[in-house]
């Protein structure tokens, strides 16, 4: 059975925590359907208790039917959860944006409504002098602001979009950071703007960044190799699995590939990295959902009870669960999620 297969049959579960397992494995899965994220956001609006689905769910930005069950949600939800699906909100193209503006006034500053019509309306020109601009402030800002990076994101993402900027182009800013001590903005966005471009041509490039000491430049190769969904990108970051500083993310890379390639390459991995490294690998085989994976996941829980940095016994139970194979640990394992 497919993993989408899987996951149309369980995501309607009553079962909260087999629920907020598939929330998670779904977070960063490119391809994910569009009414998956619609079910989750539902179960949120319908039930309180389930309000830690939203910390998972991730739009599609053009999706224009789940914007608008956020906004029915902004309107339903009790207040402690209401700035959740502000924030939701967000994630969506600038036209969405503008449209949900009474909704979204205390969030966005004043001075970017403006910048949000260049991004509906503008020309070619308009679009990229507010590119210019935001690079300018983000520079500038003595610390670092999320909101900001975040929009200049949306600047980039037009630029895409409307075919503003050119592969080479991309290519060039890319090259421009890849060999500096340190990446600079712009040298982030262009990795974010090759994943926007599917630009597979550039795995191999990416994934060599995968050792440096950058968090957000690590989060945005992660994304732009994950949405290539490629056994290429497999190739290249297996070599990572057993390399301390990088594992963590290869492994994050290699669990959001659905193919049975991924699969064997993280089986054989196990085997083969020390054994503070199989945690990563553990979670990453359990979130592939394949049956192919049982015997180094048994190998794992047979070794490790519990762990500081992976939740095992929701790891545990879904995986046995979801997949309807038994196991001796399956009621300890549900016990131990229920007396949380």
């Amino acid at each position: 059975m497919t993993y989408e297969r899987i996951i149309d049959q369980n995501i309607t579960t009553n079962d909260r925590f087999l629920q907020e397992f598939i929330a998670q494995t779904l977070h960063d899965y490119p391809n994910k359907k569009r009414e998956w994220t619609r079910i989750l956001l539902q179960e949120a609006i319908d039930n309180p208790e389930k309000a830690s689905l939203l910390l998972y769910v991730k739009m599609d930005p053009e999706d224009e039917e789940t914007s608008n069950v956020v906004e029915k949600g902004l309107g339903q939800v009790h207040d402690s959860i209401r700035h959740f699906f502000a924030q939701l909100l967000l994630d969506f193209t600038p036209d969405i944006i503008l449209r949900n503006q009474h909704l979204l006034s205390g969030i966005i500053q004043e001075q970017d409504w403006d910048l949000y019509r260049v991004l509906v309306d503008g020309s070619e020109e308009e679009v990229w002098r507010e590119y210019i601009n935001i690079l300018t402030r983000l520079e500038s800002e003595s610390n670092f602001d999320m909101n900001t990076y975040l929009l200049a994101k949306k600047i980039a993402a037009t630029l895409v979009k409307r075919k503003y900027i050119s592969k080479n182009q991309v290519m060039m800013m890319f090259e421009a950071n890849r060999n500096e001590e340190w990446f600079q903005y712009d040298g982030y966005l262009a990795v974010y703007m090759m994943g926007l471009m599917e630009m597979k041509e550039a795995t191999v490039q990416l994934a060599s960044l995968l050792t440096r000491d950058d968090d957000m430049l690590l989060e945005e190769i992660s994304e732009a190799l994950i949405t290539f969904q490629t056994d290429e990108v497999v190739e290249a970051m297996k070599v990572y699995l057993s390399d301390e500083e990088a594992n963590i993310f290869a492994a994050s890379i290699i669990e959001n590939i659905k193919s049975e390639h991924a699969v064997n390459e993280l089986r054989k991995a196990y085997h083969q990295v020390e054994e503070n490294l199989q945690g990563t690998i553990f979670e990453a085989l359990v979130h592939q959902l394949s049956p192919l994976a049982e015997p180094e996941i048994h190998d794992y829980l047979n070794k490790i009870e519990s762990s500081s940095f992976i939740d095992i016994d929701l790891l545990a139970y879904s995986y046995f669960t979801i997949l309807g194979i038994d196991h001796p640990k399956l009621e300890i394992w549900e016990d131990a999620l229920n007396r949380r």
